[in-house]
């Protein structure tokens, strides 16, 4: 066992965050909701931040908690751990590849390249139901991820977090107990190091 680990990275500025950004969380989290987490960050503004773990599937099928929806070949069956507030709400991730010949749905708002959040959940399991969306495109999440004022940078600044803006679609097709690391390592350096590290850092 070795008691001197350091996992601090030289101090930073205070970030600059936006949706669509990718919050590794860093050896130094010890936090259980978190451990070894990659939040897709959603929503971000003076009032506060909104996230969804993107690496934690659960084993709830999403037809027990939507009726009517047919779960059969999907690609993504079970919901997903979106973060420890509100696991009574169900929230949606929406991954589509929009072209010049395919205008994006007006009623979803894009937070990345390809990746959107319904504004109205019910209306988008309609279109689901009615076929005119592809189930097959969706992620379903239990619960979030949300930060109060100001809360989030002081944990990027206290190096809970790190911040990664590489392509968070690309990211998502990656198995996802290997999400974490992979998105370690593409960002190298420090990262780099901390993506071979054991579970738990005290194992050596």
């Amino acid at each position: 066992m070795q008691d001197d680990l350091d996992f601090s990275l030289k101090p930073i500025d205070p970030p600059v965050l936006g949706p669509g950004d990718l919050l590794i969380a860093t050896p130094a989290l010890r936090d259980p909701n978190f451990h070894r987490s990659v939040i897709l960050l959603c929503d971000h503004d003076d009032a506060g931040s909104f996230g969804l773990v993107v690496n934690r599937p659960t084993d709830i099928p999403i037809s027990r908690v939507l009726e009517d929806i047919d779960i059969a070949g999907v690609k993504n069956p079970c919901l997903q751990f979106g973060g420890p507030v509100d696991h009574e709400k169900i929230f949606a991730l929406c991954q589509i590849v929009v072209d010049e010949r395919c205008d994006p749905d007006p009623t979803q708002r894009e937070i990345s390249s390809g990746l959107f959040i319904p504004d109205d959940l019910e209306e988008t399991l309609g279109k689901i139901r009615d076929g005119k969306n592809a189930l097959q495109n969706y992620r379903f999440f239990l619960g979030y991820t949300g930060w109060g004022e100001g809360q989030l940078q002081q944990e990027v600044i206290e190096q809970s977090w790190v911040i990664s803006r590489g392509n968070p679609a690309q990211l998502l097709e990656t198995p996802a107990d290997q999400m974490w690391s992979a998105a370690l390592r593409e960002m190298g350096g420090e990262a780099l190091l901390w993506s071979m590290m054991p579970p738990e850092p005290d194992w050596n």
